[in-house]
């Protein structure tokens, strides 16, 4: 058998590459000690040198002949001899590429640029078509995987929220593998939302969970192709129409009738149903982050009380919020002690956790309230308290900083943070700085707590 060109071991047991390139030699490794795998990719650059013809063969200082005529034995026994014209390597090349497929390593792993492209291709194309292919996990066993990981840092809600999305997906689409799922059946389940009147929000919400739960299935090894929702959602023009229809601020006027003593004590007879409008009011925060605190997240620093947040909707939302001089003056700190003298560990121990969280009898109440009282504009909800406390506190030319550092809005992709207006705020507040910022907001209520 002739012995292919270029082919070098060095003293490490490592195969390489030996070329000479404009009078220069030059050595690239095959990262492998298997001579089988290495005569394979020797074979593979020595015949594609052939099929390049003797001007450019010229450039490696490689002896054409040599070329023209090589006698190869294949590691499973298969003897190619006397291969002296295209044809003949043309024929070498399809029984390499149909032989030896398995014992050669993906292309891209190797990042060996000095095979020519051509080559790469086939053997890469030759693998694809050759190898066994390995089926995903059903949807259904992937969403499982996906939602106890996430489950780490994911609400209740959020996980309800998402495995609903999954659910409505494969009702639409079919239950299929994990990996045969592909761009077209994206398209095909956002048209169908958007057919059956969704919102934009709605919308996009299920299609994110859709790309997160794809992107897992591909880290995973349980997709192979690109993430079909990767770029799945309406268009800006739906989310504009959308921001028209989104939550509304109480007024003062709407203040006063919720707060009404003829009408809110009666109605709102529990504690949590009491309680969480009038705080939610002051702190700007959001229902469930209110409705699940512990007793051990009402503290006190110095003269200071304070609310800390421990687990919310993201990482931003995690803070402390100190207690509205309103707040502090009420009943509340005494409706605590209570609780504590009671044995309790919630704050609210009448709600119970549920798959939407502690506060969904909270909102259904509140709702059936708002509408008894002549409050029916469907965009005035219980978060509105939060919109209201963002607005009031916006008209009192607070910082943006700090209403961000009260509310839990830190979003880095929407505030430019480099600007020097902005860099000065840009520390860890303190509760001082926080309680002297959220006694700002002044609202007077009709009805003493």
């Amino acid at each position: 058998m002739h012995k292919l060109p270029h082919l070098y071991r060095n003293r490490f047991g490592v195969y390489y590459l030996r070329l000479i390139l404009n009078g220069r030699e030059a050595k690239k490794s095959l990262r492998t000690k298997n001579f089988a795998q290495a005569k394979i990719y020797a074979l593979a650059f020595n015949l594609e040198i052939a099929t390049m013809g003797s001007p450019k063969a010229t450039d490696f200082s490689v002896d054409p002949d040599a070329l023209k005529k090589l006698d190869l034995v294949l590691p499973d026994g298969t003897q190619l001899r006397d291969i002296k014209n295209d044809e003949d390597v043309r024929l070498a090349k399809a029984l390499v590429g149909d032989r030896l497929t398995a014992a050669i390593p993906t292309p891209s792993s190797l990042d060996f640029p000095i095979l020519a492209p051509s080559v790469m291709a086939a053997i890469a194309a030759q693998q694809a078509a050759t190898a066994p292919k390995k089926r995903g996990k059903p949807f259904c066993d992937v969403v499982k995987l996906y939602a106890k990981e996430k489950a780490l840092d994911n609400t209740p809600r959020t996980i309800t929220a998402k495995q609903g999305a999954f659910d409505d997906f494969v009702a639409k689409t079919g239950a299929r593998p994990m990996d045969q799922y592909a761009l077209d059946d994206a398209v095909a389940y956002k048209n169908r939302l958007i057919e059956v009147g969704g919102s934009a929000s709605r919308i996009n919400s299920k299609l994110s969970y859709l790309r997160d739960l794809f992107a897992y299935a591909i880290a995973n090894g349980q997709h192979f192709g690109p993430n079909p929702f990767e770029n799945a959602k309406v268009s800006s023009k739906s989310k504009l129409e959308q921001q028209k229809r989104s939550y509304k601020p109480f007024t003062g006027d709407d203040l006063k009738t919720i707060f009404s003593p003829d009408t809110y004590t009666v109605r709102m007879d529990k504690p949590g149903y009491r309680w969480l409008p009038f705080l939610a009011l002051y702190s700007g925060a959001r229902l469930e982050e209110l409705a699940s605190l512990a007793l051990s997240q009402i503290q006190k620093d110095g003269d200071v009380w304070f609310f800390e947040l421990v687990k919310a909707k993201n990482s931003n939302s995690l803070r402390r919020i100190p207690l509205h001089r309103t707040v502090v003056e009420s009943g509340f700190l005494a409706y605590v002690d209570k609780t504590k003298g009671s044995g309790a560990t919630q704050l609210f121990p009448e709600l119970k956790p549920g798959k939407n969280g502690h506060g969904k009898n909270v909102t259904r109440r509140f709702g059936d309230y708002l509408g008894e009282i002549g409050i029916t504009d469907d965009r005035k909800v219980f978060h509105s308290f939060r919109h209201t406390f963002i607005a009031r506190m916006s008209a009192r030319n607070v910082h943006p900083a700090m209403l961000m550092a009260l509310v839990g809005h830190y979003d880095q992709a929407k505030v430019d943070f480099s600007s020097p207006h902005f860099t000065n705020y840009q520390h860890d507040k303190t509760l001082a700085e926080l309680k002297q910022t959220i006694d700002l907001l002044d609202i007077e209520l009709p009805l003493r707590f």
